[in-house]
């Protein structure tokens, strides 16, 4: 009776022991492992009060933990993304392409599973595509 009753802790013990370790590796970091959301203005030539112009492509880098994966969103605009999704890289950086929709404020917040990292406010104007630039009044 008594070796059936140690079994039984050992192997509730055993039990304990592996559900805490899985915890563990499945809990969310303390910080988040995307940190940085950066839009470049690339060529475009801001004629007002914005370098940023509705229907014109903009190209967004998001720095965070290599090997995570990253979406993205536009928060009070309207924007595409091409790709939606990437994998940060080993240098800790991924890139997509992002063309707002429509003029006015805009926030770009990409996440990943451990936390999320936006943009400050940016305001879209309306955008004239060149194609090589973007001529935003």
């Amino acid at each position: 009776m008594i070796a059936m009753i140690r079994y039984r802790t050992s192997v509730f013990a055993a039990g304990l022991a592996t559900l805490a370790g899985a915890l563990v590796l499945t809990a969310p970091g303390a910080s988040a492992q995307v940190w940085r959301v950066d839009v470049s203005a690339g060529t475009s030539i801001g004629l007002g009060t914005s370098q940023y112009g509705a229907g014109c492509s903009y190209t967004v880098t998001v720095q965070g933990r290599p090997g995570d994966a990253a979406w993205f969103y536009d928060i009070e605009g309207y924007g595409t993304f091409s790709p939606q999704t990437v994998v940060i890289g080993t240098d800790g950086r991924a890139s997509t392409s992002w063309t707002p929709q429509a003029a006015g404020w805009h926030r770009i917040y990409a996440d990943s599973y451990y936390g999320s990292a936006a943009t400050g406010s940016i305001t879209v104007g309306t955008g004239i595509n060149l194609g090589s630039a973007c001529v935003v009044v």
